[in-house]
């Protein structure tokens, strides 16, 4: 009976998950759609961001806006193993790709993946199966936002520096 109880508490117990959070200066303030924070959650079961911007609007008056995410999933590899596009307003589609040297390759992905726009906390979240990235036990993100504003100037917004990455998040 012990045994079992201790099996069954076993099969209850969460996933390991590691989770970190990435605050953003106002730094792209000519856009609405300014980076002010990231979170990653990285867990057995999926890949998740969540991405706040200052005022994420359901229509584009200003112009087309959107976010890539880049997935490292190979620290032994340069670059993205995959990357998401979505636009930053109501409508829009995403798609989610497999990156190699810094280019899609292939279609994109049919894996159970999904982006949600939640206006009303101005916040971008998305989510991928774990094995939809090839079940990885390490994976670190990197955000941008492109916003073209009115079409003359084009504002590109990182979390953190261009080009830079979260830290590595690990499950177990």
């Amino acid at each position: 009976m012990a045994l079992a109880t201790l099996l069954l508490g076993a099969a209850l117990a969460p996933a390991s998950a590691e989770q970190a959070t990435y605050p953003d200066p106002a730094d792209a303030t000519a856009s609405l759609n300014d980076i002010r924070r990231v979170a990653v959650d990285h867990d057995a079961d999926r890949l998740s961001v969540r991405v706040k911007v200052v005022d994420l609007r359901r229509k584009s008056d200003a112009g087309p806006a959107g976010l890539t995410i880049r997935i490292d999933t190979r620290s032994g590899r340069p670059g993205p193993e995959f990357r998401l596009t979505t636009g930053l307003y109501a409508g829009t589609d995403y798609q989610l790709m497999r990156v190699r040297d810094g280019k899609a390759v292939g279609q994109p992905l049919t894996c159970t993946h999904a982006v949600r726009l939640g206006f009303a906390r101005d916040v971008v979240r998305f989510s991928a199966d774990h094995e939809c990235l090839g079940a990885p036990a390490r994976a670190r993100v990197s955000v941008k936002m492109a916003d073209l504003y009115d079409g003359s100037h084009p504002i590109t917004d990182w979390l953190g520096e261009p080009g830079s990455w979260t830290s590595w998040l690990t499950t177990a």
